[in-house]
């Protein structure tokens, strides 16, 4: 007697589980219409239970919905969508986990409809509780923003709540600048070649440290000395990665790069960058200790006690300093002192990827042979100030040969030694451990 349909294992509307014969594997089961036969995917497990909570996480995040009520779709649906489809690909992907785990927190197995603006204030009260800062309340409210508003834009369901950002103020915007001292240090530390060239490449363009990670040797034409920020196949979005005029101090240094990825350590592309300059603070802050201990030891020689125990707490302060920097105070600091230079305001937004308003003249204004002229003068002047220039990497500058230096090597009676490098591998897809998402 054959089966009814209802009394198919683990069905879920129109798919089930099944087994292929002689596999104990569990399979997502159903029959396509279109060409009239039952299909099957494997589910990677011979745990019944295990295949049932995998077929309804695969039917929440790819079944069909179309124009649903708010009031009869769970929350969680449009949080887990909207995890699976478009939050996970996103540079911020570990920062929009955590803000989805909240929301599935605080509203369990809540409807759509119930996003109330009485509930919306709950939910802020709760996270201000915590001691959490207004700024990454907003973010926390604008992921889940933007799940609905995915549900909606993809046609799943019908409405969505508006979520009112007003309930945690836009913070003030970041004031913390880098001094000409810092600077220095931070490029006095950047020993590893990369992290040098990272440094170079963020005060000599000013861009965000994921354009300059994804910056290829195809971007950078040393002849026509242009950079382009936006990769090649990849769409310009509100961060806009525009194409800029590359400064003298960067020629020698784009000039002769290898094919592939700018920035690279052991051949391989770095994902961030936030490790390494965490550890460039840290040697650089240590420098600047050592520097005020040799100091201090000097000044009790001579009997300045007073002054040797001043100089102590001074570097100390200033290396506390040092920490609280961040990739995008380079950023900051490279806008800020190119105003104080004289960089019209204009040509400063054409560098940093800020609109003007004129789209057709940012268009055409890279082709103009004045293009960002002014700014890369001062961004030139402001390399030469701060002594770093003059700096070669190992390996990354291409001096040409002289006769006199071939000659003179072929009079040598014995090789010169060659140093062995040695090479620390940068840690490489290590992601945190959070909480998975009860969803």
């Amino acid at each position: 007697m054959p089966r009814k349909r209802d009394a198919r294992p683990g069905r879920i509307g129109n798919f089930w589980l099944s087994q292929r014969p002689n596999s104990p594997v569990w399979c997502r089961t159903w029959f396509d219409a279109r060409t009239r036969q039952t299909k099957r995917a494997s589910l990677s497990t011979a745990s019944f239970q295990q295949a049932e909570l995998e077929l309804a996480a695969w039917i929440t995040n790819n079944g069909a919905m179309r124009d649903e009520k708010p009031q009869e779709v769970a929350l969680e649906t449009c949080l887990l969508r909207y995890q699976h489809h478009q939050a996970k690909h996103l540079r911020s992907a570990d920062q929009a986990r955590y803000a989805l785990k909240r929301w599935s927190d605080f509203f369990p197995g809540a409807l759509v409809s119930e996003v109330t603006p009485a509930r919306q204030r709950d939910f802020v009260a709760a996270m201000r509780s915590e001691g959490l800062s207004n700024g990454y309340i907003r973010r926390t409210l604008a992921v889940g923003q933007a799940a609905l508003n995915r549900a909606h834009r993809e046609g799943e369901i019908s409405a969505v709540p508006h979520i009112d950002l007003r309930l945690a103020p836009e913070g003030e915007p970041r004031d913390r600048l880098m001094t000409d001292e810092e600077a220095r240090r931070l490029f006095e530390a950047a020993e590893q070649d990369h992290v040098r060239l990272y440094m170079l490449l963020a005060f000599g363009t000013a861009a965000r440290p994921g354009a300059i990670l994804d910056l290829t040797s195809f971007q950078i034409d040393p002849h026509e000395r242009t950079i382009k920020l936006n990769p090649p196949g990849r769409a310009q979005t509100k961060k806009r990665r525009p194409t800029i005029a590359m400064c003298e101090t960067l020629v020698p240094y784009l000039r002769s790069l290898p094919p592939g990825p700018v920035i690279r350590y052991n051949g391989r592309r770095i994902k961030s960058i936030r490790p390494a300059f965490g550890r460039l603070k840290a040697r650089a802050r240590r420098q600047l200790r050592d520097d005020a201990a040799r100091e201090a030891r000097r000044l009790r020689r001579i009997g300045a006690r007073g002054a040797a125990g001043s100089t102590i707490e001074d570097a100390k302060a200033r290396g506390d300093a040092l920490l609280e920097l961040t990739p995008y105070t380079i950023r900051h600091t490279v806008a800020s002192e190119l105003r104080r230079r004289g960089v019209s305001p204009w040509e400063l937004a054409g560098l940093l990827g800020h609109s003007s308003g004129y789209k057709t003249t940012e268009r055409y204004a890279q082709y103009s042979p004045d293009h960002m002229a002014n700014a890369v003068r001062a961004i030139d002047d402001y390399f030469a100030d701060l002594g770093v220039a003059q700096r070669p990497l190992g390996g990354q500058i291409s001096t040409p040969l002289r006769v006199s230096s071939v000659l003179a090597q072929k009079k040598r009676a014995q090789p010169m030694p060659v140093k062995p490098l040695f090479y620390m591998v940068e840690p490489d897809g290590i992601e945190p451990t959070t909480s998975t998402m009860p969803l």
